[in-house]
């Protein structure tokens, strides 16, 4: 760990080697500079090399800036995150307060800003892991303001760690106005630094934007010769393009660096997720601009060649963690399960199977399990002629397999020219038992059924009673809580207050499960009408995931909701692309559509949703509703007729046969529909909405919001309401439920 050593005017108490400072017995000094001295250290309880950072004598001596110091200290030691240094403990020694951290061997960032210059890609990896990074302390409501390249370490596995949260929040207000302080960081400051205004996120926001561009150019946007002039470029000057520094800059990482480094808070980038979504949208794009097309591979289900059928679920479990490993990465389009699971147990050809998935590679394998043995066969094969590009045998035992994980996706990456960015595999368990219990919940979550979310529950809590921290296991304990309030399985307010509780914990194990961050961000929006909240949750879980297509089609449904629509739509597309047999993403892809009114796209998307599941729930009733907005009356009323979930079908056949001008048939189909109960009270709004009864839509939708109903959220841009867009209770609905326009 170094620090920079260009302020020469403190005066530093140096320590030398041996002196002991509480349990911490000092091995050497390691930098020095405005914010004080840094020692390399030994913790004699634990036995482990830690960082010694003392604040310097001159901001010591200061009673009000020592008690702020350990408060934001102690608040910052609060953060744990795999891009945020760990703080262990915060003490005094002589009188001078210092922060125990743990110790990150590497290089700064700012090497690869002047010494080694990196690629494109590799910029755009760091950057998201360090915006990462950020997301997490500012959900916790800290503040660095000291973002620079020299305050972000580069370790051993190429990972960058952010540096002295709390020393930075002591110096931001300090920094222009402390006699003696460096001003080393000025070409970093934020507008509202610069002028001594109070900063908030967004301030970071600007400063790692000042980063990137430092990491592309090789110099900071701007920098002057002297701290005036820089303080007043920062305040009124436009940064020079990145292309005058560095060629072929991709004209999406300029635009993302331009909104970085906008003046006003207001127009740069309102979280650290939608940096992250925007960054690892240029990667895909930076990725694949040296190539036809888009590197592009399938995980096909790994075959289960142990003497015990039972173990099936563990073929099937790895084909899972594979797939969700390579599909963290942008530069690679990865298969969704649906279709990739599609082709199991067939005999088809390879290369047909790559045509029907749109991919250049196939990953598949198999795996001989015995005790605590294994054996898996994993060949990576060119669909354009069939050619094994990669292959590979591993004899391991049941601890080893995460290891076994990440060779397979390091060497899939190798094959395909691709980086993996950031870590390859989520944090999970030292337990195999708990291991293999989390991939037998897993077969049983997957089946959606009652029986079969209740025996994956009940499965991830024997995995969590083997292992409390088995990361995985709670996101699966989530996620099959929150299936079962959505399909009616279980107590809603209960099952919602389980999901949440176990997402969380599984964020406080690993802050880097995509999943996790997708339960939260769907209770928010479905259940809890919590819109900002939603989109920070699952924008998160996209740039995380960045290829998982069921995510893909969470974010595209939300920015839907919010009225983004092209965003959205775009979202949607990408989901089915790299789900192309998932029924469940064209019906949410022609959803999306139909609010949207692209009636066609919406009704082609409908269709092949259809094609693909002839039973899929409520794609007969949204096609039902698209032919009424298109004037297809006889065929809107058709095809209600053929919904197979009745409260849908009551619903489309009330709304058809008004339109139609058949009173007596809508009113006996709104008879029989109101007999549902109120688990229907949306579709009973829109079908009063649709005639024009605003009382009762009113009534219901009211009724809907208390009930938690998940369609309320769908209230500004379902097409059926819209007769009540005139009615002066129609934006106080809205301001009701958050989402006031």
């Amino acid at each position: 760990m170094t620090e920079d050593d260009n302020d020469k005017t403190i005066s530093h108490t140096v320590l030398s080697p041996g002196t002991e400072v509480s349990h911490y017995r000092i091995v050497r000094k390691i930098g020095a500079g405005g914010m004080g001295e840094v020692y390399l250290a030994e913790d004699s309880r634990l036995g482990r090399q830690v960082a010694l950072k003392f604040l310097p004598a001159h901001m010591a001596a200061d009673k009000d800036i020592r008690a702020r110091f350990r408060r934001e200290a102690q608040a910052a030691a609060r953060l744990h995150h795999p891009h945020i240094v760990t703080i262990y403990d915060v003490s005094e020694h002589n009188d001078r307060p210092f922060i125990a951290m743990r110790y990150v061997e590497g290089r700064t960032l700012r090497h690869y800003c002047n010494e080694e210059p990196l690629p494109i890609p590799k910029i755009i990896g760091l950057t998201v892991q360090i915006a990462e990074g950020l997301a997490h302390a500012h959900a916790e409501g800290i503040v660095h303001r000291d973002i620079k390249s020299a305050n972000i370490m580069v370790d051993s596995e190429f990972r960058p760690v952010i540096l002295d949260f709390g020393l930075a929040a002591v110096q931001g207000g300090e920094m222009l106005t402390q006699a003696g302080s460096t001003l080393g960081t000025a070409p970093y400051m934020s507008p509202e630094q610069a002028q001594g205004i109070e900063a908030d996120h967004r301030s970071d926001l600007f400063s790692l934007g000042a980063v990137l561009y430092e990491l592309i150019c090789g110099r900071t946007p701007f920098q002057r010769d002297n701290i005036p002039a820089t303080l007043h470029a920062i305040t009124s000057d436009e940064p020079e393009p990145l292309a005058r520094y560095k060629a072929d800059v991709p004209s999406e990482l300029q635009r993302i660096v331009s909104k970085c480094l906008s003046k006003q808070p207001e127009e740069r980038y309102q979280s650290a997720a939608d940096l992250i979504a925007d960054l690892r949208q240029a990667g895909r794009k930076s990725a694949g601009a040296g190539s036809a097309s888009q590197p592009s591979i399938a995980v096909l289900p790994f075959t289960n060649m142990s003497a015990d059928p039972e173990n099936e679920y563990f073929a099937d479990g790895l084909t899972e963690e594979l797939l969700n490993v390579l599909a963290r990465n942008p530069e690679l389009k990865v298969t969704g399960r649906t279709s990739s699971f599609a082709f199991k147990g067939k005999q088809e050809d390879l290369r047909e199977i790559g045509k029907k998935l749109g991919v250049g590679t196939l990953l598949e394998g198999s795996v001989r399990k015995a005790g605590n043995r294994l054996r898996i066969t994993a060949q990576l094969v060119n669909t354009d002629d069939g050619f094994h590009l990669w292959s590979e045998t591993y004899d391991r035992v049941l601890e080893d397999i995460f290891a076994v994980q990440d060779d397979i996706a390091q060497a899939v990456a190798a094959a395909m020219n691709v980086t993996l960015l950031g870590k390859s595999a989520s944090v999970q368990t030292s337990v195999p038992e708990s291991y293999a219990l989390v991939l037998r919940a897993n077969q049983w979550a997957n089946q959606m059924s009652k029986s079969g979310l209740a025996a994956a529950a009940e499965l991830y809590d024997k995995a969590i009673a083997l292992d409390q921290n088995n990361a995985p296991a709670w996101a699966g304990k989530a996620r099959a809580h929150l299936n079962q309030s959505f399909y009616g399985h279980a107590d809603v307010a209960a099952a919602i207050r389980q999901a949440k509780e176990s997402a969380h914990q599984a964020l406080e194990l690993d802050s880097e499960l995509a999943e996790a961050y997708t339960i939260l961000g769907m209770i928010n929006i479905a259940i809890e009408y919590q819109f900002e909240e939603a989109g920070i949750a699952f924008r998160l879980a996209r740039a995380l995931a960045p290829n998982n297509s069921r995510i893909l089609t969470g974010v595209a449904i939300y920015e839907g909701v919010m009225g983004n629509f092209d965003e959205a739509i775009d979202l949607a597309k990408r989901a089915t692309e790299l789900d192309p047999l998932d029924p469940e993403a064209f019906l949410h892809r022609g959803r999306i559509s139909y609010w949207a009114t692209h009636l066609d796209e919406a009704a082609s998307s409908i269709q092949h949703a259809l094609e693909l599941s002839p039973g899929i729930t409520s794609a007969h009733l949204i096609l039902s509703w698209i032919y009424q907005s298109q004037g297809k009356l006889d065929e809107a009323l058709s095809m209600a007729q053929k919904e197979e979930s009745a409260g849908y079908r009551d619903c489309g056949i009330a709304i058809a046969h008004h339109l139609l001008g058949n009173t007596e048939e809508a009113d006996r189909a709104l008879e029989i529909l109101l007999t549902a109960g109120n688990e229907w009270a949306y579709q009973f709004a829109a079908v009063y909405s649709t005639r024009k009864e605003n009382d009762k839509a009113f009534e219901w939708l009211n009724r809907s919001v208390e009930l938690h109903d998940a369609g309320v959220p769908l209230t500004a841009v379902h097409p059926l309401l819209a007769n009540l867009h005139s009615d002066p209770r129609w934006p106080l609905f809205l301001e009701k439920i958050g989402l006031s326009r």
